[in-house]
């Protein structure tokens, strides 16, 4: 069954319906919007969580945690992370399995229409596939106009400017949408604060070490760091920025499996890179491989995880590590 993206964001209440979900497609932030959704709809749930990798290290693991009772909740919902169709078969035996308590919602990026796995998910009656594609202007409009309904002040040219310094990117507007809504809680939305509070600069300089980390550029990455100060509270927006550029790096070098030429690949992926970015796009490309990726993918992740359950350490020194981490593995990819 295939689902419309918008109108699972209006009524989360109808993937009730299907005891399993595939979401797929380039933008992560709808992805992350219905799994937080998911999440604080099914609070009486445990929650389970599985990357690609731990399913093929033990071919197992998704049957036995569908098959044996909890010991915690009466309900599950078991979530997939980085789904290709490497492990179609294991996700597809899961399926017939009879357990009415156990829900299963899979994250993949780009899914060909030949892809088994989506194939699977668009097919069959009592599972449901959502395709996310990335936002355009007038979709992220709609978006901030509805996270910021009530923040008084704000204008087309306010909207427009948290569009483009987000790049368009709906994961990153949700983490600066947070920051706005926190500051702009019981006053009116004005120019100059908001242009203080998305801190444009340093957003820019905070690319420059992520694009000079992903090629092994260390020496860069030093200076860069000593002229910028890395803010607390802007550390989620950091993690955005780094895991944006990995699992695109991710998406290409999967798509590049066809045509096995990464500059045949930048051509035909849809939407395109910015012609400006494809060079630096082709550097990194050579540096990282899918194994890798995903590894700096799952880090990325770990490191999340860590500052939302730790708020007692600096953020800012954690993110550093995790860039130090990322050009030391850079640096030996371009060595060896």
């Amino acid at each position: 069954m295939i689902l419309k993206s918008y109108i699972v964001e209006k009524d989360f209440n109808s993937l009730r319906n299907y005891k399993a979900v595939l979401l797929y497609g380039e933008n992560e932030g709808i992805k992350d919007d219905i799994k937080d959704k998911l999440k604080n709809l099914n609070k009486e749930s445990e929650i389970i969580n599985f990357f690609e990798n731990d399913i093929l290290k033990d071919k197992s693991i998704l049957h036995k945690n569908i098959v044996n009772e909890s010991l915690f909740n009466e309900k599950k919902k078991i979530f997939i992370h980085e789904a290709t169709d490497k492990i179609y078969n294991e996700i597809n035996q899961c399926l017939d399995i009879e357990n009415d308590n156990t829900k299963i919602y899979v994250f993949s990026n780009s899914l060909e229409k030949r892809s088994k796995l989506r194939s699977l998910f668009e097919k069959k009656q009592n599972i449901a596939t959502i395709a996310c594609y990335e936002d355009n202007d007038r979709t992220l409009i709609a978006y901030i106009t509805k996270e910021l309904a009530g923040i008084k002040g704000l204008t087309g040219e306010l909207t427009n400017l948290i569009i483009s310094n987000s790049n368009s990117n709906r994961k990153i507007i949700k983490s600066e949408l947070i920051k706005l809504k926190n500051f702009f809680d019981e006053k009116k939305i004005n120019k100059k604060e908001l242009l203080e509070l998305l801190n444009i600069r340093n957003n820019i300089k905070f690319e420059e070490i992520r694009d000079n980390a992903l090629t092994g550029k260390k020496n860069k990455v030093n200076k860069i760091l000593s002229e910028i100060e890395l803010l607390n509270e802007d550390s989620f927006f950091y993690l955005n920025i780094l895991n944006y550029r990995v699992l695109k790096l991710i998406e290409i070098q999967t798509a590049n499996e066809q045509f096995n030429n990464h500059e045949k690949t930048l051509e035909n992926l849809k939407p395109p890179i910015f012609w400006k970015d494809k060079a630096v796009y082709l550097e990194q490309l050579k540096m990282w491989d899918l194994q890798k990726l995903s590894n700096m993918a799952y880090k990325i992740g770990e490191t999340e995880v860590l500052l939302k359950k730790n708020s007692q350490v600096k953020n800012e020194i954690i993110i550093k590590d995790l860039i130090i981490v990322l050009s030391e593995l850079a640096s030996t990819s371009s060595s060896s």
